[in-house]
This record gives C-alpha cells, structure tokens and sequence, in this order.
C-alpha cells in the first residue's frame, strides 16, 4: 500500500518551530516553503497569486510568535489565503490564540486550532522558562497569583495539529475549529512546584530557590477538558507534565547544565 502523497506550501513565520515543522510535514507531502526573498511576509498579495500557480493541497500558515505568546497580526495575510484556496478545495491550516475571534472572512475549508494559555518551548522566554531561571537564580520566591492553566508544547502543537490536517484532507468534514492543549489542567502553583521538583531531580548538587506560596483561595478549573480534538482525530493527549519536563531538560542541556 502506498503512502497517500499531497502537497502542502508552508508560509508565515515558522522558524521557532523548525526544523520539526517542516519535518513533519515532508513525511506524507511535497513541500513548499518558500523564502523571504521569493515570498516577502508582508506582501498577502503575491501570496495569493503563488498559490493559485502552485495550487497545494493545504496551505500551512504559522502566525509571529514573540515573547510569552503569539502576534497574530495575519488579518490581511489570511483574507487573502482563503480567498484564493476557496474555489481549489484546498485546507488552510493555522493557530489562533486562546482569546481570538474566528476570522469572519474565512471561507475556504479551514483547520484552525485554537491554543490554549501557555504555549512553550526552550528557546524562546515563556512561563515555563521564565520560572526555571528564577528557580536556578534566586534564594527565596514567594509565589502569588495562582490561576488555572492549561499548557502545550512546540513539538506537540506541531504533531498533533500536521496529523489532524492530513486527517481533514483524506476525510472532507472534519475541518473546522478545535482547541488543543495536553491532557489535564493545572494551576500556576502546581506547576511552579512542578519544575521545582523536577529541577532538583536532575539537578541534585545545584542550588535552588527556596518556594513559599501565598495564602490564596483554591483555583477552580476553568472548564471542562474539551475531548472533541482526541474523538475526532483518534489521538490520546499526553498529559501536561510530559512536555514541561521534556522542556526543561532541553533548556538544561542548552545552558549546558545537564
């Protein structure tokens, strides 16, 4: 039995998720991915015009991610994706941050996951590096503002949301919305102690910042875990601990510490 075959054209600004990526979607597709220089970023409109040349299977937008999160300044760059996708019956797969609004003009089929509060990886400042450097730099830290979290990491962002697009394309119907996030919530605190302990573990002669947490109420979970990602791909969801540790011990052999 062959490997189905389609061909996907990568845009937008993907180099914190290289070369993983591009990796995962030349396994069961041709790829294009085009340069600065063929393609500049800021020019929606030649987008478009490629696209119609090349005529892809799916198009995989990735929008700016800076610092704790992601910039989806991508309003016009996405208009014009789904105006020229919409008579190819082709998919136009991309991210959309916790709190955004779907975009209204989007009228080709679409595979647009939504993330959830905290998304990390090593080499980039986020919640879970942030507290590993001041778990490694400092003496005491109080910590205070406990809130429920739910969390998801590079390399599962990019296998989960490469397996549901190939998925849509060989069963039209399953496109749409999803959220996607690792298995189970936690909470600020819980997981501030999480990367402390796991520090200590693999770091037994190393200093650590002494922890104390502010006297707060218990943190309700704010909702129901959404199952609908996992039925509908037929995929199991690691749980959240997986990938923070995985993380942190990326982070520890960069810095050269582990």
């Amino acid at each position: 039995m062959t490997k189905v075959q389609y061909s996907f054209a990568q845009l937008g600004e993907s180099e914190i998720f290289e070369p993983y990526l591009s990796s995962e979607l030349k396994k069961n597709s041709d790829l294009w991915k085009p340069t600065e220089f063929e393609l500049p970023l800021n020019d929606p409109g030649l987008a478009a015009a490629f696209l119609t040349l090349i005529q892809p299977d799916a198009v995989f937008y990735v929008p700016r991610f800076s610092g704790r999160s992601f910039e989806s300044k991508s309003a016009n760059y996405l208009a014009a994706l789904s105006q020229a996708l919409e008579t190819k019956e082709a998919l136009l797969v991309s991210w959309l941050q916790p709190e955004e609004s779907i975009p209204p003009f989007i009228s080709c089929e679409h595979l647009l996951i939504r993330l959830p509060e905290v998304f990390y990886c090593s080499s980039t400042k986020n919640l879970i590096t942030d507290w590993i450097d001041k778990i490694l730099s400092r003496k005491r830290i109080t910590v205070s503002g406990n809130k429920p979290l739910r969390l998801i990491g590079r390399h599962l962002l990019v296998q989960m949301t490469v397996a549901a697009a190939l998925k849509c394309l060989a069963n039209p119907g399953f496109d749409g919305v999803y959220k996607l996030a690792a298995n189970g919530e936690t909470s600020l605190f819980e997981l501030v102690s999480f990367i402390h302990s796991t520090l200590a573990r693999l770091l037994p002669n190393h200093k650590l910042a002494k922890l104390s947490f502010a006297e707060e109420e218990p943190v309700p979970l704010s909702e129901e875990f959404d199952t609908s990602f996992m039925e509908n791909f037929n995929v199991i969801l690691p749980g959240w601990r997986t990938g923070v540790e995985e993380t942190i011990v990326a982070f520890l052999v960069h810095r050269k510490l582990f």
